[in-house]
């Protein structure tokens, strides 16, 4: 039985539809399943328990999910409660249906014939604007307003949209004291369910009468849940369910389904490997679904409305993510989609047949077809954990505003530090020039990746990047009047002095910049192998779009820093060794104590090498002719990060440590 029809309103079962003369009303599935067991009983009384097991036939029974299924079906019915038409309750018995007995007065006949066809073709109207709806404009993607949910100083972030679209639980920071707080979205009321403790995913029971969520203590998380009075919203009872010791949740919530199942992203502390497991309450064994192999990178998972499937989303190679399908039943994956530019964040929308994606300043939908959308609208902050709201009509995520800055400090003043480039926004990435007297710097104000230079004191734009290409890396030539930077697919040569851009095509796969040759044709670059570990050193020629790596016994060789010096010789560090490339061979110049070799360039016969260790930065320098080497520290990462030194090593370039402001928006 797919329709029927309740005194003047027509019914459709599949589209979950109330239709009447004045309006369209769409009801959850779950709530349409309840109208549908009174339907096929109509005129008897239905159990509260008999309606449940037949919605909910995996969970413990609650009168709650019940009596809020009849709520909005006598709202859709337009009947008051206290003096019902349809939907009729029998105290300590359950509900029934009372449909009005049909008219069959002749003399009525025509005007009743009328009546009827008049309300059949306004059904089939909006029916069928529905069902146009429905192929070509399902998912709504234009959105007009950006509209906090919160309007506090803190941080708020870690949302999750309850099952019924009512209320959102979500962390709150406050003087770096984390809560666990619910809030309605209608009445805006809150209350504080859990508090104390660093808290990081949560995920909903699919009643709504429970809380899932992660602590972090010391070396282990805790997974546990909190049931909570569905009316009042006060907490009740807190279980744990399990401790985490060789591995982290590492998704961004928890997926909480019928079957006392909650799947989770997991990733091992030793190896980074990453799975999809899931842990079943009533038992507290956990299992593993699938477990991400070569260079995949598990991110984000999203459990389907109708929990038969879970979208997966990974980091798939150096800027390539990937979405694939999980059929629970099956086990069997398929690909859905690729994308570049980063993923932090995956939902289903409400109809199962579309996803939404978060994509740093962006927000994308990709149907269960592959095709993929842009969602328009004014943003140049980072959102994360999209999803839609129940109706599908508006988008609830999470806005992030980060900000870094450049400080610098002299070698014969390693503590005394100077801020060269503070703005409310990303800035990062300098490079000195061959002559140290500036740098080039990449930023993110506004939302818009360009370059800058930095030279006397002064910030002036070099590369506007009017497409907003991710960058990777930028280096300098020799003569140091022309820079080069690169997005996935294209190479850029930039004048210093003219501002002249001139675009080289790159027809392989993404690949980081490491230097330059001398002769302007050639840039050293580094790329991530399939292991997603590893990166290999190879040569770009800029002529003619050759890409070569080097390789040793047939293999590829692995570095993790890269330098030529004057004459266009190649050093690289595989993180303990550092090797020179000599007619095709390959001399060990020189070695650490341990694997913790981060930096490496090369000034006529002087190797320098920076380290990071135990917190600690430290700087070899080994005379490569007279073998002599010396070391000496020159800060520690308190607070900062060691990203580049002049030439000659006299002033060193720090990022600072990232200050993040997290709000919780509606995109309406």
């Amino acid at each position: 039985m797919s329709k029927f029809e309740i005194g003047e309103f027509a019914v459709d079962v599949t589209r979950c539809q109330i239709v009447s003369r004045e309006e369209c009303t769409t009801i959850e599935p779950k709530v349409m399943d309840v109208l549908k067991i009174l339907y096929e009983n109509k005129g008897e009384v239905v159990s509260q328990e008999t309606i449940f097991n037949a919605v909910w036939p995996r969970a413990t029974f609650s009168p709650s999910s019940v009596q809020r299924s009849i709520a909005i079906l006598r709202k859709a019915l337009k009947e008051d409660a206290k003096n019902p038409r349809f939907i009729i309750t029998h105290p300590k018995r359950g509900y029934s249906l009372s449909l009005p007995t049909p008219i069959t007065n002749q003399s009525k006949t025509p005007r009743s014939h009328w009546h009827l066809f008049t309300f059949a073709l306004i059904t089939l109207i909006v029916a069928g604007v529905g069902l146009l709806s429905t192929h070509s404009t399902s998912v709504q993607t234009e959105f007009n307003l950006l509209r906090p949910i919160n309007s506090l100083e803190s941080n708020e972030f870690s949302f999750v949209l309850s099952p019924s679209g009512e209320h959102i639980a979500f962390i709150r920071e406050i003087d770096n004291k984390q809560s666990i707080w619910l809030k309605n979205l209608a009445t805006g009321e809150e209350v504080v369910l859990l508090q104390d403790q660093v808290y990081t995913q949560l995920g909903w029971h699919p009643l709504g009468n429970a809380l899932a969520f992660v602590t972090n203590q010391e070396n282990t998380q805790q997974l546990g849940y909190v049931t909570f009075d569905p009316i009042t919203l006060a907490p009740l009872e807190r279980t744990q369910v399990m401790s985490f010791t060789e591995h982290r949740v590492s998704s961004h919530n928890l997926a909480w389904a019928d079957n006392h199942k909650i799947y989770f992203v997991e990733r091992h502390l030793k190896n980074n490997d990453t799975q999809l497991s899931t842990i079943d309450l009533t038992t507290k064994q956990k299992q593993v679904i699938y477990s991400s192999q070569g260079q995949d990178w598990l991110l984000v998972h999203a459990l389907s409305p109708d929990q038969n499937t879970i979208a997966l989303g990974f980091e798939a190679g150096q800027n390539n993510y990937r979405i694939d399908l999980i059929n629970l039943t099956t086990n069997q994956v398929s690909t859905l989609a690729t994308i570049d530019d980063g993923l932090s964040g995956l939902s289903w929308h409400p109809n199962g047949e579309h996803l939404l994606l978060s994509k740093r300043h962006q927000l994308l939908t990709v149907s269960l077809a592959g095709e993929i959308n842009h969602i328009a609208f004014n943003n140049f902050k980072i959102v994360r954990d999209a999803q839609y709201n129940k109706l599908g009509d508006e988008i609830l995520l999470e806005q992030v505003a980060v900000d870094v800055d450049i400080i610098a400090a002299k070698r014969d003043a390693l503590n005394t530090f100077e801020t060269l480039v503070n703005t409310s926004s990303i800035d990062f990435l300098p490079v000195y020039s061959p002559a140290g007297d500036k740098f080039v710097f990449e930023s993110h104000r506004f939302g818009q990746k360009q370059l800058f230079l930095y030279f006397n004191n002064q910030q002036t734009l070099l590369f506007d990047n009017p497409n907003n290409h991710e960058l990777f890396g930028v280096v300098w030539n020799k003569q140091g009047d022309k820079i080069f930077t690169a997005s996935k697919d294209t190479v850029f040569r930039i004048d210093i002095n003219t501002r002249n851009v001139e675009t080289i095509t790159n027809p392989h796969h993404s690949f980081y910049l490491r230097d330059v040759f001398s002769d302007n044709t050639q840039l050293l670059v580094s790329y991530r192998d399939n292991s997603g570990t590893t990166h290999h050193p190879a040569i770009f020629n800029l002529e003619t779009g050759s890409l070569t790596p080097f390789q040793a016994d047939g293999k590829k060789l692995s570095c993790s820093a890269l330098s030529l010096d004057q004459h266009d010789r190649i050093y690289f560090s595989n993180g303990q060794t550092v090797y020179r490339v000599n007619n095709g061979e390959f001399d060990a110049l020189w070695q650490s104590a341990s694997k913790d070799i981060i930096g490496l360039t090369v000034n006529k016969d002087t190797l320098h090498v920076t380290h990071e260790s135990n917190g600690e930065y430290h700087l070899s320098e080994h005379n490569i002719l007279t073998e002599k080497t010396s070391r000496v520290k020159i800060g520690d990462n308190k607070g900062k990060m060691l990203i580049n030194a002049s030439p000659h090593y006299e002033t060193f370039l720090y990022l600072t440590e990232p200050k993040r402001k997290k709000s919780l928006v509606r995109l309406l």
